[in-house]
């Protein structure tokens, strides 16, 4: 049975639908899941091991020659996610992109609202401000999944350093070629490969959108009648481009406070330095 050599693990709104999208540009190399599975996240799909066959079944189309790759971004802040994939296939490589946690819990809070999981009359201040009382809903906790420095830790107890890359959101839009580089050569790229691939450009893809009929949306996703797959290509319709209003002052201090020593946390944990303070 063919398996996954990696996973793009998250986080989410920090660019890894666009990483999934250079990576799956090089299918000579890369056999890449076009969807996310959340396999390895949710018992349903998991069911105590029993559903990896079908998993796998998921990877069959795939050369021997090629990597296979799936991204699903709420891997990283699972706490079931990195018990199971070692248990299962602990030579698997790790693939994290970390953006400034403030900006990634507001970049979600408005997917939530274009995608009908947040009520357009619920603000970003109430839900920063319930994300205790609302953990476990979907987009109902938008601050613990930015508490990276937690995530990464579960995940080291299970998996050595060098399995794990991580890499800088902000870095993959200002300089891509640096990023991408390093993610091509962690995955086992030549450097006389990479040198061949001209002008390596990060894909833009979910960015600020809004949707032109919130309460349809919302109906959408509450139905019971339809897949994920199919509320997404449905949802994705009435999505118009626009510039998302300014993070309020008062919201910005509330979450300079909770993040303060995050980046100090997660550079303790990797040595990576990630500046974070605007």
């Amino acid at each position: 049975m063919k398996q996954p050599n990696f996973l793009i693990i998250g986080a989410q709104k920090a660019g890894t639908t666009s990483l999934r999208e250079f990576l799956g540009s090089l299918p000579s190399k890369i056999f890449m899941l076009k969807s996310e599975q959340h396999f390895w996240n949710r018992e349903g799909q998991y069911n105590d091991g029993y559903g990896l066959s079908k998993y796998q079944d998921l990877f069959a189309g795939s050369l021997e020659s090629q990597l296979r790759g799936e991204k699903s971004p709420n891997y990283l802040a699972s706490f079931e996610a990195p018990t199971r994939i070692s248990r299962h296939i602990p030579e698997m490589k790790l693939i994290a992109i970390l953006r400034n946690p403030a900006h990634r819990a507001y970049s979600a809070y408005w997917h939530g609202r274009r995608v009908g999981a947040l009520d357009q009359d619920f603000s970003f201040s109430q839900s920063i401000q319930t994300h205790k009382e609302n953990h476990g809903k979907p987009y109902g906790d938008l601050l613990t999944p930015g508490l990276y420095s937690q995530h990464l830790k579960r995940y080291l107890e299970f998996f050595p350093v060098d399995q794990l890359l991580i890499l800088d959101f902000q870095k993959l839009l200002s300089s891509p070629e640096n990023e991408l580089t390093k993610a091509l050569a962690f995955l086992g790229f030549e450097n006389e490969e990479i040198g061949k691939l001209e002008g390596l450009q990060f894909p833009r893809r979910n960015t600020a959108r809004v949707s032109m009929f919130p309460k349809l949306s919302s109906k959408v996703h509450k139905s019971r009648l339809l897949s994920y797959e199919q509320k997404s290509k449905i949802v994705k319709k009435f999505l118009r481009h626009d510039e998302i209003p300014a993070m309020s002052e008062k919201d910005k201090t509330f979450l300079a406070e909770f993040y303060a020593h995050e980046a100090e946390r997660v550079e303790e944990l990797t040595g990576i330095r990630f500046n974070w303070s605007d």
